[in-house]
Parts: C-alpha cells; structure tokens; sequence
C-alpha cells in the first residue's frame, strides 16, 4: 500500500482542512467538523442525487414480532456497555502515538543561512504539523533565536485562519467541482462505493461529499486515520509560535498563499486518487502500521535531522510498487506538492534576506533535504547555508 504517499501530507503540507482548528488536542469530532462545514460550503449548490432503493421482505406479524423480541433479547445485555464504547471510541480501534515515539524533548533541524553579499542572515527551521501529545516545549536555543526575532515567516497563518470562517470556506469551497460533475464521473464504481461505506461507517457521510474533488477525499481519509491515533496533537510546532508570536506581538508573516495551498491538497490526477483511497480503504485496519510510520518521521525530526525526505523514501520502500501507468502521476503530484512550493518558499527566503527582515522563517521539515530542498535551493543561489549541530 502507499500510505506512505499520504504520510507525506502530513510533513510536507499544512493540513489546512484539519488545522483549520489548530491550536487544541486533537479530537474525534475533528472529521465530523469538517462534514459539517462541507455542508454549510455547499448550500448554494444544487445538488441532484438518485434515490437509492432498498429491498423489503413481507413478514407475516407473527414473525415480525419474533424478530423483534430476538433482536431486543440480543442487545439487552449489551446496549450500555456499547453505548459507552462508542461514546469513548466513536472512530473505532485507536492506536497509542506515544508507543512509537522514543523522545518528548524535541531538537528541531535548524539552519543559519546568510547573505555574503549583505551580511544579513536568518534562521530555518524545519517544523513538524503534527505531534505527541506530551511535547510541551523547545531547546533554549531555539527559543533565543526566536526571542531575537521581530517577526515569524510560516507557510500559511493557521491560528487567524481556526477563526476565520469566512477563509474556511473558501478553502473548502475551492475544493467543489464546478463543471456540473460529480465525484462518481472521477472515481471507480468501486472505489466510490468502498469510499462511500467508509464514511458511513465512520458516521460522516452526506450526499453533498459527492460535489467536492478527489483531492478533497484523499484528504478527508487521511484526516479520518488520524483521529484514530491516540495522543496525537494537529497543532504542531507552526501553531506553536505563532501563538506566542501573536502573544509577543511579533509579526506573523505569510509565505504562500491559500490558492498554493488549495492547489497542493488537491493534487492529484483522478487516476492516482482512485488508487491510493482504493488501497488506503483496503488497509484502513492497520492503524498500528501508520501510526508507526508516522512516529518513525516524528523521531528524525525530534533528534534534529535535516533529512527527514531520507526517512520518508525509506517508508517508500517499503510501500507496495505503484503500477507503471501511474508513474507520471506521481511525479506530478509531486512537482505540485514538494517541488514547485520548495522553490517558492526558497525564493521568499531569499527576498527576506535581502529586506533584512530579522524573522524566523519556518517550513514542514520535508521541505528540507534533497536536491531542491529549500537549504540546498539557497546554497545555489549563492547564500551560505549551514546546519546547526
């Protein structure tokens, strides 16, 4: 399976569907708010959905009333003990984060890039969107960097956006299809149908789901599997500072846009959606293995690596292969999410530099690394990178 490929979205996007209500623990109600605001997103839209039928068998009284009394001698004994699993657990099996995780005291990869022309210089710090619950602070190190700063630079604003309604919105109504389509013209009968019980079951299914894109099903199933993660906090490392920027009065600074964002969460090619929800539906039991895989990213970040895209092609290696005619797609996908945005946030870097803005400029950690990470993106345009040990 290449749940590994949605394990990315959680290092390298901001999660804008979920952290939408960063800032707080993360919460079984997280999936059922997004449903919700789906449907107030889409109340302008005319929505036709065919009548589904259903099959009903005659029963004479006699037998209506034995099934009856069965089916309410069967549940008798344990309606209470499953009201109060259900009401624990409403998403099902959960899967303690905290097993996998080897360490709460986190180091950051933290570089110092600097202009030899001007002299200027700025920190970089790899962030991480989503953390164990028991990470409750940063190294002195970093918090002086930060105290030295007028001003943090983010990928998006999300704590002003957790308030924003209106920005909510959009976001989510970017995601519609507005060619007159629906998400059956663009899936399998089958995938659609295995996607459609699986919202169901997890109780956040409405028929107005059917009018919004693949990229926003990829991400609503991604977001289902992380709230079956226990002790797993979305207000990450991003949410943190800009919380205590805007209690310090300090500047948060805005690095891309929501159209970059919108454009990055839904990426995909109908072909490559219809195959990752297909094969993420097919392994939606293994909460223990992404749960694992993503606590495996979290401990790279934790010690302070700078190449967390080393860990993430590892866990690709492991992944089952993608077939051939899906290749392209995903080195689209890819362009889109990774690639594209690593140069447009190296590109802002360097305009900060030469500014002389003093900031704190902040990305998810897998935009670090590799070839056209945003470090080794800076190096090529002259500026001096180093990696702080």
């Amino acid at each position: 399976m290449r749940k590994k490929r949605l394990m990315i979205l959680t290092l390298a996007s901001v999660m804008a569907i979920s952290m939408a209500g960063c800032g707080s623990k993360k919460e079984a109600s997280t999936t059922t708010s997004t449903t919700q605001n789906t449907t107030e997103a889409t109340t302008t839209v005319t929505e036709t959905t065919e009548p589904e039928t259903t099959e009903t068998e005659v029963s004479t009284e006699s037998e209506t009333t034995t099934e009856s009394e069965a089916a309410t001698e069967a549940t008798t004994d344990n309606s209470e003990a499953a009201d109060a699993e259900n009401a624990a657990n409403p998403n099902g099996e959960t899967v303690d984060f905290n097993k996998y995780i080897e360490t709460t005291e986190v180091d950051p990869p933290l570089w110092l890039v600097t202009d030899p022309e001007s002299g200027n210089s700025m920190y970089l710090l790899g962030t991480m969107h989503a953390l164990p619950s028991g990470v409750t602070g940063y190294p002195a190190d970093l918090m002086d960097i930060y105290n030295a700063c007028d001003s943090i630079a983010v990928e998006l604003d999300v704590v002003s956006m957790q308030n924003d309604m209106g920005a909510q919105m959009a976001l989510i109504q970017s995601m519609l299809y507005d060619d007159g389509t629906t998400i059956k013209d663009h899936l399998s009968e089958d995938t659609y149908e295995k996607m459609k019980d699986y919202f169901t079951s997890a109780g956040m299914y409405n028929p107005l789901l059917n009018q919004y894109n693949v990229g926003f099903w990829v991400n609503l199933c991604d977001e289902l599997m992380l709230t079956k993660i226990d002790n797993l906090e979305l207000s990450g490392t991003d949410a943190f500072f800009i919380n205590k920027a805007k209690e310090d009065g300090k500047e948060v600074i805005e690095i891309e846009t929501m159209a970059i964002q919108g454009n990055a969460l839904t990426a995909y090619s109908d072909e490559l959606a219809d195959y990752l929800l297909s094969k993420s539906i097919d392994n939606a039991g293994d909460i223990e293995g992404y749960a694992e895989d993503l606590a495996n990213l979290y401990n790279v970040w934790a010690s302070g690596s700078g190449e967390i895209m080393e860990e993430v092609e590892k866990l690709e290696e492991d992944a089952e292969e993608l077939p051939e005619d899906l290749k392209d797609d995903e080195e689209a996908y890819n362009k889109i999410m990774l690639t594209d945005r690593n140069h447009g946030m190296a590109e802002k870097a360097s305009e900060y530099l030469k500014e002389g803005k003093n900031c704190l400029f902040m990305v998810g950690a897998a935009h670090y690394g590799g070839e056209e990470g945003v470090d080794n993106l800076l190096e090529d345009m002259g500026y001096t990178v180093e990696k702080i040990e």
